[in-house]
């Protein structure tokens, strides 16, 4: 799969470990849970590195959110690339 950029596969492994939680947590509760779970937590902890960064001091709170808004989307994009292949006609798909 040819994506926009490369992952380090460092990179790849710390958010598949996250993944891996998430299908753990999957097995007792909805997907939309687990999902609104990790999009929160990935809220708070983008709002407690950016109020503990310099980008604080001189950007306002939502240029930020403008900023982590577009990455998520980029990176959500780069993900059905990459995953919609190899799921596409095999019923529902798992991360």
């Amino acid at each position: 799969m040819q994506r926009d950029y490369e992952l380090p596969d460092e990179f790849r492994d710390a958010a598949d470990r996250f993944v891996s939680l998430a299908k753990q947590l999957g097995e007792t509760r909805s997907h939309d849970w687990v999902r609104a779970v990790l999009m929160y937590a990935a809220a708070r902890y983008s709002a407690f590195n950016w109020l503990n960064s310099d980008d604080a001091a001189i950007q306002a709170p939502d240029e930020a959110a403008t900023y982590f808004a577009s990455e998520y989307r980029t990176m959500f994009r780069e993900s059905l690339k990459e995953l919609e292949p190899a799921y596409r006609g095999h019923g529902k798909a798992s991360a």
